[in-house]
């Protein structure tokens, strides 16, 4: 089964506050980053997870993320499985289409991300603010 995993310094956080409420704002801007996240893979592809996307201080050297981003760093990682083989790739990579398709999507940053971001958008092709990476492997979500 092809799984993908994607891990980003955008926050992800599924808090399932889907009506800003008092109080609860900050929340139901990092839901909206899901959903905004899970229904741009959604676009070529119905997918299954097994848990919400996780969040995780770790050292994001020879992580693939821009030269920007150095040192210890929040990194929310989120995999899924699409329903179909195939349903990602350009010809030239499993995942293209989808790096394609979540390229400058905006985002609502000043969340819980402990980096600066200059543009509110995933970031997966800027060598200097990359901030969302993508692959593909084998295994189960």
């Amino acid at each position: 089964m092809l799984v993908i995993e994607i891990q980003t310094l955008i926050d992800i956080t599924d808090t399932k506050i889907t009506k800003p409420r008092s109080g609860q704002l900050k929340e139901h801007d990092q839901y909206r980053n899901f959903t905004t996240l899970k229904q741009c893979i959604e676009l070529r592809s119905i997918i299954t997870y097994d848990t919400d996307p996780v969040m995780e201080t770790k050292d994001i050297k020879g992580m693939n993320f821009g030269t920007k981003f150095k040192g210890k760093q929040n990194v929310w990682t989120f995999r899924f499985a699409p329903d179909r083989t195939g349903v990602y790739s350009d010809g030239i990579s499993d995942i293209g289409c989808l790096v394609d398709d979540l390229h400058e999507v905006p985002i609502i940053q000043n969340l819980t991300e402990s980096i600066n971001i200059s543009k509110s958008i995933f970031d997966l092709k800027d060598p200097e603010n990359k901030n969302t990476t993508v692959k593909a492997i084998k295994g189960t979500i």
